[in-house]
C-alpha cells in the first residue's frame, strides 16, 4: 500500500511539474494524497454500485433502421450527451489575453455543452430600462486586457448576453439563464436601493441594525437590508408605505415579464428563483409569524422588503411568459444544508400549482479546511461544505428525488486546498469520485462547474477552477476530460442484421452513424438514443 501511493506520488509530481500537459488521467496516481478513511468510503464494493448505477439509468438501448445489406459495418460515434454538463460562462472574452480567451473557448468545446449565462439585476440593467444586451465600449475583450484591476469595474464577469448566446449557438451549447428573481442586495441596482423611503433609512432601527445579518450574533454579511420592516408586520408596513410596496412588487414582476419575453426562445432552462428558502426559516429578529404567505401584498424577507408570495408568483410569471419548452427551476442551497425546507418548501409550491419543472442544488467547498477533512474521510464539517461521502449524498439526495422532478447540480465548487501538487491532487479526486456519484443518480440530468479558472471570482477568491491562472490545465480538468469524453461516451462499430438493422447500447445523447454503400461511397446519418 505504501509503495503504491508513493509511487502515485512522483507520477502526479511529475505530471503538476509538467503544468498539466498529459492527455491522460488515472485517479490512482493522485489518491497518495487522500487518508485511509476517505478510500474506505470509495471502495470497491460502492464503485461498482456506481458503475451499476450508471449502467442502468444514463444507457439506453437501441434499434434504427437503416435497410442495409445484412454484416454492413456501421460506425457508431456520439457526437453529444444528452445529460449536461455545464460551467457558468462569466470570465467570456474577458481575460488577460487573446491566447487566454482562446484557451477559454477551447475549455468549453472540449469539456462543456451548458452554459449559464448571468442575469444578475445590478449588472443587466445598471440604469432603469437599459438592459445590457450588446456590447459596450467597457464590456470588449480590448478593454478587459487593458485594465490592471478588472474586478473594479461595472461590467466584471457579466459579459453582453447577445455574445455569450451567439458563441453557445454556434457550439451547440445549451443555455441556461441564471437567475430570474433573487433578493440578494449585492445584487440589486442602485436605482432600486434608491427608492428606499428616507424615513426608513434615516430611522434609528435601521442605523443600528444595517451592518449586520443577524443582530443577535452581530455578524455581517450580503443580506443588511432585512431591517427595512423594522418592528412592523406586512400588514402594517404595505399600509405605511404603499407606494413603496407596489413599486417593489412592480420592478421584479415586471423584470421576470421582460426577460421572458425578450429572450424565451433562445434560451433552454431559467433558474427563477435563486436562494429563497431562507425565507421558510425562522428568524427571531424577523418576526415569528410566518413569512411569504398566500396572497399577501409584501414579504418580509431576510433580503428585505420582496414581493408578496414571491416564489409562487414568480413561477407563474414566468410559465405565463415562456415557452412550454424552456425548463423553469428552483435554484438554492447546498444539498446537504436546510435540505428539509427545501423540500418541504417545494412540495408546497407543487401542490399550489407551480411550474418547477427541475429542483437545482447547490454544493459548494469554499473552505480549505472542509476539503482537508473531506479528504480524510472526516464528516460533521463546519460550514456548508458537510460531509461528502457516498452515503450523506445519496441520503441528502433522496428526499428530493422523492418529490419526482428532475435534478440539476447547478453551482458545484470544489476548491483545491492549495495550489500545490497535493492540493490539485485532492481537488482531482474529490471531483472524479462525486461527478460519478452524482452522474449514477436516476433524477440528475446535469452537473455545473462554477469557476472555471482559479482566483477570477473576487468574492470567491479561491483554487476553485479547474484552468490555472495562466490557462494551463489542472488535474481535475483531465478528470471530468476522461469521464465525460472517454468512460461517459460511446463509440464503437455493429454489424447490420438480416432486417438491415442495427442496434446497440450507448450513452443517451446524439450519434453519428457513418458506413459504406454497395458504390463504396460514405453515407452518414444522425440519430438520437433516447
Amino acid at each position: 500500500m505504501r509503495q503504491r501511493l508513493l509511487l502515485s506520488a512522483v507520477a502526479v509530481l511529475s505530471a503538476w511539474c509538467c503544468h498539466g500537459r498529459t492527455e491522460k488521467f488515472d485517479i490512482g496516481n493522485y489518491e497518495y494524497a487522500m487518508g485511509e478513511k476517505y478510500l474506505a468510503q470509495w471502495n470497491a464494493g460502492e464503485n461498482a454500485r456506481i458503475d451499476r448505477d450508471i449502467e442502468k439509468y444514463r444507457k439506453a438501448d437501441g434499434v434504427f433502421e437503416l435497410s442495409l445489406p445484412a454484416g454492413t459495418k456501421v460506425k457508431v460515434e456520439q457526437t453529444r450527451h444528452a445529460f449536461f454538463f455545464g460551467a457558468h460562462i462569466f470570465d467570456f472574452d474577458q481575460l488577460p489575453s487573446d491566447e487566454a480567451n482562446a484557451k477559454y473557448k477551447a475549455m468549453w468545446k472540449e469539456l462543456f455543452n451548458s452554459a449559464t449565462i448571468p442575469f444578475y439585476w445590478k449588472d443587466y440593467e445598471p440604469e432603469p430600462g437599459f438592459y445590457r444586451d450588446d456590447v459596450t465600449p467597457d464590456n470588449t475583450p480590448e478593454f478587459w486586457q487593458s485594465r490592471k484591476e478588472p474586478w473594479k469595474e461595472r461590467f466584471y464577469r457579466k459579459p453582453p448576453i447577445k455574445v455569450l448566446l451567439d458563441f453557445c449557438d454556434a457550439n451547440h451549447v445549451r443555455k441556461h439563464g441564471h437567475p430570474l428573481v433573487w433578493g440578494c442586495n449585492k445584487m440589486l441596482p442602485k436605482w432600486y436601493l434608491e427608492k428606499l423611503p428616507r424615513e426608513i433609512l434615516e430611522s434609528e432601527f435601521f442605523r443600528k441594525n444595517f451592518q449586520y445579518n443577524d443582530p443577535a450574533t452581530r455578524t455581517l454579511g450580503w443580506t443588511n437590508y432585512w431591517c427595512v420592516m423594522g418592528d412592523l408586520t406586512e400588514e402594517q408596513f404595505a399600509k405605511k408605505y404603499p407606494d413603496y410596496c407596489k413599486f417593489v412588487n412592480d420592478s421584479f414582476m415586471n423584470r421576470v415579464v421582460n426577460i421572458c419575453r425578450k429572450y424565451g426562445d433562445r434560451f433552454d432552462s431559467w433558474d427563477v428563483v435563486n436562494e429563497s428558502v431562507v425565507d421558510t426559516m425562522p428568524r427571531e429578529y424577523l418576526g415569528k409569524a410566518p413569512r411569504m404567505v398566500p396572497g399577501g401584498e409584501i414579504t418580509k424577507s431576510i433580503y428585505g422588503a420582496m414581493p408578496g408570495d414571491y416564489v409562487f408568483r414568480s413561477f407563474k410569471a414566468a410559465a405565463e411568459n415562456l415557452p412550454d419548452r424552456a425548463w423553469l427551476n428552483i435554484n438554492d442551497v447546498p444539498y446537504q444544508y436546510k435540505n428539509a425546507l427545501y423540500v418541504r418548501q417545494i412540495g408546497e409550491l407543487l401542490d399550489r400549482g407551480a411550474k418547477i419543472d427541475v429542483i437545482g442544488c447547490q454544493m459548494h467547498i469554499f473552505r480549505a479546511s472542509d476539503t482537508e477533512a473531506i479528504a480524510r474521510g472526516e464528516g460533521e464539517l463546519k460550514g456548508e461544505a458537510g460531509d461528502q461521502s457516498p452515503t450523506m449524498v445519496r441520503a441528502a439526495m433522496e428526499p428530493l428525488m422523492a418529490l419526482g422532478k428532475p435534478m440539476h447540480l447547478s453551482e458545484i465548487t470544489i476548491m483545491a486546498p492549495g495550489n500545490d501538487a497535493r492540493g490539485e491532487a485532492i481537488q482531482a479526486v474529490i471531483a472524479y469520485n462525486l461527478y460519478r456519484l452524482w452522474f449514477s443518480l436516476p433524477a440528475m440530468t446535469g452537473i455545473t462547474w462554477w469557476n472555471t479558472v482559479d482566483f477570477r471570482s473576487h468574492a470567491e477568491c479561491f483554487p476553485s477552477g479547474i484552468l490555472r491562472p495562466d490557462m494551463s490545465k489542472k488535474p481535475v480538468y483531465y478528470a471530468l476530460d476522461d469521464l465525460v469524453n472517454r468512460q461517459w461516451k460511446t463509440n464503437l462499430t455493429v454489424k447490420a442484421d438480416k432486417d438491415g438493422r442495427i442496434s446497440f447500447r450507448g450513452f443517451r445523447g446524439t450519434y453519428r452513424l457513418t458506413w459504406k454503400d454497395a458504390s463504396g461511397a460514405t453515407r452518414e446519418k444522425t440519430v438520437e438514443l433516447k
